[in-house]
C-alpha cells in the first residue's frame, strides 16, 4: 500500500517550460485527499524551489522536501533545513582547483546560496535559466569556509565529456564522494552515500513507514537509487533507458504530458 509519493522536479514533475501539467496537479490532489504524503526529491537547492510547493499544495505541517540530491531535508512550512549532509570543505576546494585547471564551469551549493564560478565559456543545456537569477557569482571558494557546502556541480552540455571527468574527480577526493548526473548537463557531486534514497529512508523513519510503501518517480541518473529502493517506481517516458530498465513502470506520457499524474493514476488511483 502506497503511503508516500516522492517525485523528482525537473524533466519529471515540471514540463520543459517549467510549468506543472494539470494532470499532475489533479492526481497529486487526489492522492493527498487519500492521506498520502507528497515529497519533492530534487537536485535543486532550497532557494530554487520557487512556487513549486504552492502549486501542488504541499506547504503543510509535517511535510518536507528532499533537496540537493538528498544533501538537504527542508521543512516545507518554515523553509528551515532540518538536516544537512555537507561535503568536506577541503574536498570542495580540491574539486574547484581541478575545475579551474581544466577550465570547466562549476557551482557550489550551500544551504543558503548557489555560487557560480565561470571558467571558460558558458554552456547551453536543458536547464531552467531562471534558477540562476538569485545566485551569487564568486571568484574564490576560499571565502566559503564558513558555509555548509552540500553539493558541487560541474556543468557542460556534452554529457560524455562530463562523464570522462568522473574518475579524476573521484580520485582527487579519495573516492569519498557520490557522483550522479541530471538534465544531461550537470555532474552532481555530493558527500559519499548521499542520495535521494537515503534521504527518503530518513523521511520514512520519521513517518513510521517502510520503503515498500513508497512510490518514486524520476527521469535521470540522480533518481536511480530512489527508483531502485522504493516498493513502487515509475520512470517517465523521457527518462534515460537505465531508469526505465530499473523501474517497475514506464509512463506513456512525457514530463510535458503529465507523466507524474499517470504514475499516480496507475499505482494509487487505479485508473489505468
Amino acid at each position: 500500500m502506497i503511503k508516500l509519493i516522492a517525485t523528482d522536479c525537473d524533466e519529471t514533475l515540471l514540463s520543459d517550460d517549467k510549468t506543472i501539467h494539470k494532470r499532475n496537479i489533479d492526481a497529486i490532489k487526489k492522492a493527498q485527499e487519500m492521506g498520502i504524503i507528497i515529497t519533492t526529491a530534487t537536485g535543486r537547492g532550497p532557494y530554487q524551489l520557487f512556487d513549486i510547493l504552492e502549486q501542488i499544495d504541499n506547504v503543510k505541517e509535517d511535510r518536507f522536501s528532499i533537496l540537493c540530491n538528498g544533501g538537504i531535508i527542508m521543512d516545507n512550512v518554515t523553509k528551515k533545513v532540518v538536516e544537512a549532509s555537507p561535503i568536506d570543505y577541503k574536498k570542495a576546494v580540491e574539486i574547484s582547483d581541478y575545475c579551474k585547471e581544466v577550465g570547466v564551469h562549476f557551482e557550489i551549493y550551500t544551504d543558503k546560496h548557489c555560487y557560480v564560478f565561470v571558467n571558460g565559456n558558458e554552456v547551453e543545456g536543458n536547464y531552467d535559466k531562471n534558477i540562476y537569477k538569485f545566485v551569487q557569482k564568486a571568484k574564490d571558494i576560499k571565502n566559503l569556509d564558513k558555509e555548509i557546502i552540500v553539493k558541487v556541480i560541474i556543468k557542460n552540455s556534452n554529457l560524455n565529456y562530463l562523464m570522462s571527468l568522473e574518475e579524476d574527480i573521484a580520485r582527487i577526493c579519495n573516492w569519498d564522494i557520490s557522483i550522479s548526473y541530471s538534465s544531461d548537463t550537470f555532474m552532481e557531486i555530493n558527500r559519499k552515500n548521499v542520495n535521494k534514497a537515503k534521504a527518503l529512508e530518513k523521511l520514512c523513519a520519521h513517518y513510521g513507514i517502510g520503503m515498500e510503501n513508497v512510490l518514486t518517480i524520476g527521469d535521470n541518473y540522480n533518481d536511480k537509487e530512489m527508483l531502485e529502493e522504493a516498493g513502487y517506481s515509475a520512470a517517465v517516458q523521457n527518462a534515460h533507458l537505465l531508469l526505465k530498465d530499473i523501474s517497475k513502470y514506464t509512463t506513456k506520457a512525457t514530463n510535458n504530458q503529465g507523466a507524474v499524474g499517470e504514475a499516480i493514476e496507475k499505482f494509487v488511483l487505479n485508473e489505468i
